[in-house]
């Protein structure tokens, strides 16, 4: 086994583990948003959960590396240096993929939930354009965590409201019950996937590596057919 082979073995492992855990935890919230009220795509604890930065950037966009470096290594399928180029190709889509990762879940971690960002949990509140992702956006982002910090992010309603006010309050009140543990999932899921992208980056950036050098000095089956 050459050392480049060694090398893919160990990235590919570390990568297939890190797109395992950013699924895992770009689904958690999710999950709590259906088991919360039994509906998808109504209430959710941020809109960049459906920006799907781990299931797709630092999740699908990552297992094609993860299996060409796996396949690339000795005894694997395509263990050449057809392969190692291959693996290392596919390790820039995955490189994508987790800077788009790391992106998103530093807006959100910025940003907090949807109930901190709007005062509301509505998904209609969410902005899906490109323009919310622009580096004047970036660049105003603030992570001082105030909405982690602050008691409530729900604004008080004077109780000598309209009746159509009351009802506006009861609903926010609802939201304020659950308001903590939307918070810890929030601050827990995208810091997760903040720290998950980023190791992504640097693994992929390994792989990227190991596979030109593997390309360009050959692999142990190609030695091995040559000592026959």
């Amino acid at each position: 086994m050459t050392c480049t082979e060694a090398w893919s073995s160990c990235n590919g492992f570390f990568l297939l583990i890190l797109s395992l855990l950013a699924i895992a935890f770009n689904l958690t919230p999710l999950i709590a948003d259906y088991v919360e009220d039994g509906r998808l795509f109504v209430s959710p604890i941020s809109c960049y959960e459906w920006w799907l930065p781990g299931l797709v950037g630092g999740g699908l966009l990552v297992l094609p590396a993860v299996s060409m470096t796996l396949a690339a290594r000795k005894k694997g399928s395509c263990n050449s240096r057809g392969g190692m180029l291959a693996s290392a190709l596919l390790s820039v889509v995955s490189i994508i993929g987790a800077v788009y990762c790391t992106i998103i879940s530093l807006f959100a971690v910025a940003k907090g939930p949807l109930i901190c960002e709007t005062g509301s949990n509505e998904l209609s509140s969410c902005d899906y354009t490109l323009a919310n992702l622009s580096s004047n956006s970036f660049k105003e982002l603030q992570f001082d965590l105030a909405w982690l910090r602050n008691t409530t992010c729900i604004p008080r309603v004077d109780p000598a409201m309209t009746a159509a006010q009351g009802i506006i309050h009861q609903r926010n009140l609802s939201i304020e019950l659950n308001e903590e543990t939307q918070k810890i999932i929030h601050i827990t899921v995208f810091v997760a996937l903040a720290i998950i992208g980023l190791v992504e980056v640097l693994v992929a950036v390994s792989q990227a590596a190991a596979g030109i050098f593997g390309f360009i000095c050959g692999t142990s089956k190609r030695r091995q057919s040559q000592n026959a």
